[in-house]
């Protein structure tokens, strides 16, 4: 789980940054969840925690992310 949190509200939804390590070096990552609250944006975002680090590391695995942080959405 990533150590520090931040549920930002737009108008898209709720953002949330972390950061994954790789390789020594660490990325900066966001994700938009659609959620009532933030309590339920933080709440989804925590239950999903595997899925989404899975999917920022599948991600940067294939090569689909350069350099660029990642961005991930989810509703």
């Amino acid at each position: 789980m990533p150590g520090h949190l931040s549920g930002d509200i737009n108008e898209s939804g709720y953002v949330f940054y972390f950061q994954l390590a790789s390789n020594g070096t660490r990325r900066a990552c966001s994700l938009t969840i659609q959620a009532d609250n933030a309590s339920a944006a933080t709440k989804i975002f925590r239950e999903n925690w595997t899925t989404i680090e899975s999917m920022a590391r599948d991600g940067e695995t294939a090569g689909t992310i350069s350099s660029a942080a990642v961005s991930l959405a989810m509703s």
